[in-house]
């Protein structure tokens, strides 16, 4: 006679750890999820059973909305990478409350491109006119952003919702016309397209009437097997910041957000070494978000850091303002979309 097993108890959450969501499977921001949890585990002392006094848990999200949801809302959930624009939406809307005593943020980060993939006879956005696109997952940051902005341009098509694998197998299919992608450039799933693969990169007017974002192109040097050499592609640029849940000063999440908080920001220059991806270079951790609190451990971190080390977490403004000549890939990057949304503000006045 087998004897039956005794109830098992669910593991009880790990004390010491932080959870960020980002996306979905394809999402783009996982990977510096990833990066963040490698590297702060590393020279950590172990206590008497293996364990870290931080462990950073990358959780896969569905994105956009769903990942707001779920740092509001999911248990072990206590930060997100989410888009500067919907974070500016939600709290507009209202439709979870009063945002501002919810969240606080821990830094402002990178900007994701929004790439237009289409079938090689879509030469320009307007021919996108009525049919099917790909906008990813429901409720997820590109169907957010990409709406947004083909309404202002004036752009109707018909809206469907798959991965990017099964889009870009409809596309050869000739059932699907293109489809967006959010993504840091170079994004790995754009990578892997070359011209001769029957899908290019079309450009995207910058709207008369922006959301949160800024005018960008997709270079050469950014997709060389896609772009040919001295060729650009006009998009626009969308920031994404680090939210955190607003738990009790009190309380033993926010504590542990506090460690969290000093070792990421201690080691911050680690993750702008030149063998991770590049876009760690744009992020600047003394830039502000406006209209949002910045996590109090973080504005006390950044304050005694610029009294130890005066000007050393700088300031947003472009080097073409301060008079400085760029001196980093940040910096460049930096005086470079500032000077492009100078040249498209040109433009309009001219129309």
């Amino acid at each position: 006679m087998i004897k039956p097993t005794a109830p098992t108890r669910a593991p009880t959450r790990d004390v010491n750890t932080v959870g960020i969501v980002a996306g979905g499977a394809e999402a783009s921001a996982l990977p510096f999820i990833n990066e963040i949890a490698t590297l702060l585990s590393r020279g950590q002392e172990t206590g008497p059973s293996g364990e870290l006094a931080l462990r950073v848990l990358p959780i896969v999200g569905r994105g956009g909305i769903h990942d707001l949801r779920d740092v509001l809302s999911l248990p072990g959930v206590d930060m997100g990478i989410i888009p500067e624009h919907l974070l500016a939406r939600a709290k507009e809307s209202q439709e979870f409350g009063d945002l501002s005593s919810k969240l606080v943020y821990i830094t402002k980060l990178f900007n994701e491109e929004l790439h237009i993939i289409a079938r090689t006879d879509i030469r320009q956005l307007s021919d996108l006119a009525g049919k099917p696109v790909n906008l990813g997952d429901y409720g997820g940051s590109v169907e957010d952003i990409a709406r947004n902005l083909f309404t202002a341009l004036g752009l109707s098509v018909s809206e469907v919702h798959l991965g990017q694998d099964e889009a870009l197998e409809e596309m050869r299919q000739g059932r699907v016309a293109a489809t967006a992608v959010l993504a840091p450039k170079p994004a790995a799933f754009v990578e892997r397209l070359r011209r001769d693969s029957g899908f290019h990169l079309i450009p995207l007017p910058y709207p008369t009437n922006p959301i949160l974002s800024l005018p960008t192109a997709l270079r050469h040097e950014d997709y060389p097997a896609l772009i040919p050499a001295g060729e650009s592609v006009e998009t626009v640029a969308i920031g994404t910041v680090l939210m955190a849940y607003n738990w009790p000063e009190k309380s033993s999440r926010y504590r542990l957000l506090d460690t969290f908080v000093d070792a990421f920001f201690s080691k911050f220059s680690e993750f702008q070494a030149t063998s991770r991806h590049q876009k760690w270079q744009e992020v600047n951790l003394a830039a502000a978000v406006p209209g949002w609190k910045r996590f109090k451990p973080a504005e006390r971190w950044l304050q005694n850091a610029q009294v130890g080390h005066p000007g050393s977490t700088g300031s947003m403004s472009p080097p073409a303002v301060t008079g400085r000549p760029p001196s980093t890939r940040q910096e460049v990057e930096t005086q470079r979309l500032f000077e492009e949304f100078l040249q498209w503000r040109e433009r309009q006045g001219r129309r």
